[in-house]
């Protein structure tokens, strides 16, 4: 597949990127350094994706060519969608996709719907950016700004490398692109130093209502007004709620509006949140998933739990 991609990178003059909504380091590393990497192969490229980009990520080499709109006239040889399990996760960018002779799909979600002309799915992989990385091994391209953008992806998606998909091949991909004088101790700073004091305080009342089943080992916790930023604060709770030493299964509830809720699932290592996200329309990966859930509060809340009780003692019995 690796090839083929190749194949139409070298053999196309114009380039659309983009990723998910919610920008996060993975979306943002991946986008850039296929940018750099096209812009070195002497193409035209634009990036655009549905969101602003997030201000914790401005040290990014070239971040501000990111466009949040296009003009109707253009049009693409190839778009290419990375860290994206779903077109429709490209939010007003979907529209855009049909400009283009062919989309190509670059992700590592298990949960992909195989939405391209060209689909290069690979659940292994610790990122998007740990695929974008392959290419531009194979393409033999590689400097200090797009290493930068890789290692910024790579370092947000295994959780400063303490999820379980970081493996022995990451870490010499890592080893690699330390070659280029990257900074991981300013890269850490910019990503995790953005807290205002509001903020802890809100973290606060969240960890004070977090509930647990009777075993321990399921937890969650309910949110009734859940505030817009151009961070997101979901990483930094369920960071927190890590510590808790018998917990398996992490959970966050939080309400978006009258009848519309958003859960996101988090587990260790025994129970696939990816195979329970999708029972409710929704999906990501075995340990981080997602789902939007229309109902209230506490009517979603008993349905989830319920289930996710339901699906971990099935787990056990096996």
């Amino acid at each position: 597949m690796i090839k083929k991609i190749i194949e139409l990178l070298r053999g196309n003059k114009r380039f659309l990127i983009t990723a998910h909504m919610n920008l996060e380091g993975d979306a943002l590393g991946s986008e850039l350094a296929m940018y750099l990497l096209l812009r070195k192969m002497k193409k035209q490229v634009i990036i655009c994706n549905h969101d602003t980009t997030p201000r914790a990520y401005s040290f990014l080499p070239h971040i501000k060519v990111i466009k949040n709109d296009l003009d109707v006239s253009n049009g693409f040889d190839v778009a290419l969608v990375l860290d994206c399990s779903d077109s429709f996760r490209t939010g007003k960018v979907k529209d855009y996709l049909s400009r283009a002779k062919i989309i190509v799909n670059i992700d590592h979600h298990i949960s992909n719907t195989f939405f391209g002309d060209l689909n290069w799915v690979d659940p292994k992989a610790s990122s998007a950016s740990e695929m974008i990385y392959r290419l531009c091994k194979e393409l033999k391209v590689m400097d200090r700004k797009i290493a930068l953008c890789l290692y910024t992806g790579i370092f947000t998606d295994t959780g400063n490398f303490t999820y379980s998909n970081v493996s022995s091949r990451v870490h010499r991909i890592i080893a690699e692109l330390f070659r280029y004088k990257i900074l991981p101790d300013k890269i850490y700073e910019s990503l995790h130093s953005f807290c205002q004091l509001k903020d802890i305080r809100f973290i606060g009342k969240v960890l004070s209502s977090i509930k647990a089943d009777s075993s321990g080992k399921i937890t969650w916790a309910l949110i009734k007004y859940w505030p817009k930023k151009e961070y997101d604060l979901t990483e930094v709770i369920f960071s927190i709620m890590r510590f808790l030493r018998d917990a398996e299964v992490f959970l966050l509830f939080k309400k978006l509006g009258k009848n519309k809720v958003r859960v996101n699932f988090r587990s260790r290592s025994k129970v696939d949140v990816n195979r329970v996200a999708k029972f409710f329309g929704g999906g990501g990966h075995k340990r981080a998933s997602g789902t939007t859930i229309f109902g209230n509060l506490s009517s979603v809340e008993k349905k989830v739990i319920t289930f996710v009780k339901r699906y971990t003692n099935d787990k056990k019995r096996r």
